[in-house]
């Protein structure tokens, strides 16, 4: 069996990138399913689902490569269309602090780090454009908030998961990489101009083409 192990955020992106797929209950009551000798797991949505599923299935399986991968928003300063596919390079626990006067300050910043400089580090893959994310437990769901997570680390997309899955691989000593596709735009929610289908044909495409290399 493959030493690779792929987590997908949600049951829905998974059946959307993945073909013919039949999840079942695995230990800890945590959905796997297995696609060419590979192991996928759902983490659940957020960082305290995804750190606690990356944790107990990588304790159990020991594996050499972790994937995350699933959808994404889009800050509109990125410059970034939907159905954009990234590659993650840094990933910030951006909203771990208190804003003042309009400034995001991270915990980092006044001495109680969640890791280095409140941000983890994944390998990427050179055939996708590299970018930063930032990892968020309240979505920026108007302008004022996107732009004010933006400010605060210039990063191109937002998720859920990221952080906490490389904060994982890190403290156990596991290759990691994060694979996103741009589902939408952040801000104000009346235009975030939704488009899963092309996130989800843009995934299924690039491991469909590059299933070898996760081997």
């Amino acid at each position: 069996m493959s030493k690779t192990i792929i987590f997908v955020p949600t049951l829905q992106e998974a059946n959307k990138i993945f073909d013919n797929t039949r999840f079942v209950l695995w230990e800890y009551n945590i959905l796997r399913t297995m696609i060419n000798n590979m192991q996928v797991f759902i983490t659940g949505v957020g960082k305290s689902n995804a750190a606690i599923t990356a944790a107990l299935v990588a304790s159990k399986l020991e594996p050499a490569k972790i994937y995350l991968t699933g959808f994404c928003g889009s800050y509109s300063q990125s410059g970034l269309n939907v159905g954009d596919m990234v590659s993650v390079e840094s990933d910030y626990f951006v909203d771990e602090g208190f804003i003042e006067n309009g400034e995001l300050i991270n915990t980092s910043e006044i001495g109680f780090p969640i890791c280095d400089n409140n941000k983890t580090i994944f390998s990427t893959i050179d055939s996708l454009k590299k970018v930063n994310a930032n990892t968020v437990s309240m979505l920026s769901y108007n302008n004022e908030l996107a732009t004010t997570y933006y400010n605060k680390t210039k990063a191109s997309v937002e998720t859920m998961e990221g952080a906490s899955i490389g904060l994982v691989a890190k403290k156990m000593g596991i290759s990691s990489f994060h694979i996103r596709a741009v589902s939408n735009f952040c801000g104000n929610r009346n235009r975030q101009s939704w488009d899963v289908k092309s996130a989800a044909t843009a995934l299924k495409i690039f491991f469909q083409n590059n299933i070898s290399f996760f081997n």
